[in-house]
């Protein structure tokens, strides 16, 4: 009888201790959810807030409207629910809301950086293809950071001994009221003849299919050379980064042969350390865009037949203001701003 006893009590204090497990686990369960709950919430609220600024009444609509799928997802399944919606509401942002967002946690951080999400933003650069021609490898917010970096860069010095030209390639882009007309990866080649033979860098096979020519540029109203910007970036070969050199500079002067581009407001400075300079006057890469074509002498520019491009350095302080290709290599090579 007492053994049946001890069996008994055994019995209920096993069940009692089941009892209260199962109540731990069931009120662990609804802390968690809460927890879930709040934390969707917030940041629903942070979304709406950084949004409401520059987002239209549409996109605000279809940021609630995911926040609404986000919240059904959660109670669903939690986690991936979270993650979908969360890639959804974060492809209605911009890259400035997105590295907020990347702040949250490393669980937003992921999400924040996936791929998808800067690839529409990278295709922005019209270069990022060359970029890979020239062997890039990086992909997504690192892309775009590098090509961010690239055409808003001021420049420094430091000195080593400078490789040579075949050490660098260049991409160039001739554009049209912002439309890519002519450019791509380019070999570096001394300047052959000419006043600046030399003193740069030409390239003479600029437009192969020829994109520059009179009859191509028929379809652009107006003056459409007057119009056009050039950008230049150098890459370098053995580890494939990129130095920015001119952006979006545009027509400063014509002649009947050639027309220049330069604009020290869009580029960077390249000056000697050992010498000083005015503020407003820095060494700074010009580009000539030779074989003009004018309806009449002086008239209107049409295009170009036969076109080839020259790349300066020009400064200011030196004893003859357009370096030798040497130099301009020495240039490069002591900037801190490889990217």
């Amino acid at each position: 009888s007492c053994a049946n006893q001890l069996r008994k009590s055994a019995a209920q204090i096993s069940c009692a201790n089941q009892l209260r497990k199962s109540a731990a686990r069931i009120s662990c369960a609804n802390q968690l959810r809460m927890t879930t709950t709040s934390a969707i919430a917030a940041w629903e609220a942070e979304g709406l807030r950084l949004l409401g600024t520059t987002a239209t009444p549409d996109e605000r609509a279809e940021l609630r409207a995911a926040a609404e799928r986000l919240a059904l997802a959660s109670r669903a399944r939690s986690a991936p629910g979270f993650d979908r919606c969360a890639a959804l509401v974060c492809a209605f942002l911009g890259p400035p809301e997105l590295g907020v967002v990347a702040t949250c946690s490393n669980s937003m951080k992921r999400i924040a950086r996936e791929d998808h999400l800067w690839q529409p933003l990278i295709r922005r650069f019209s270069c990022a293809e060359d970029m890979r021609r020239a062997g890039s490898t990086l992909t997504g917010f690192r892309d775009y950071a590098r090509l961010v970096r690239l055409w808003n860069h001021p420049d420094r010095n430091s000195s080593e001994e400078p490789p040579g030209m075949d050490a660098y390639s260049v991409v160039l882009e001739i554009n049209i009221s912002g439309q890519r007309i002519a450019g791509g990866l380019y070999e570096l080649e001394e300047i052959r003849d000419g006043p600046w033979a030399g003193e740069g860098f030409g390239f003479y096979d600029l437009d192969p299919h020829g994109r520059l020519t009179p009859t191509a540029l028929e379809s652009f109203d107006g003056d459409p050379v007057r119009r056009m910007t050039v950008s230049v970036c150098v890459v370098r070969k053995s580890d494939k980064k990129c130095l920015h050199l001119v952006t979006d500079i545009g027509v400063d002067d014509a002649t009947e042969r050639y027309i220049l581009f330069d604009s020290e407001t869009s580029c960077s400075s390249f000056n000697n350390v050992d010498r000083d300079y005015q503020d407003d006057y820095p060494a700074t890469h010009d580009f000539r865009l030779w074989g003009a074509v004018w309806t009449e002498p002086g008239n209107v520019l049409r295009g170009f037949t036969s076109p080839h491009g020259e790349l300066r350095l020009w400064d200011p302080e030196a004893d003859h203001a357009a370096l030798p290709a040497e130099i301009i290599l020495k240039r490069w090579h002591a900037s801190k701003n490889w990217v």
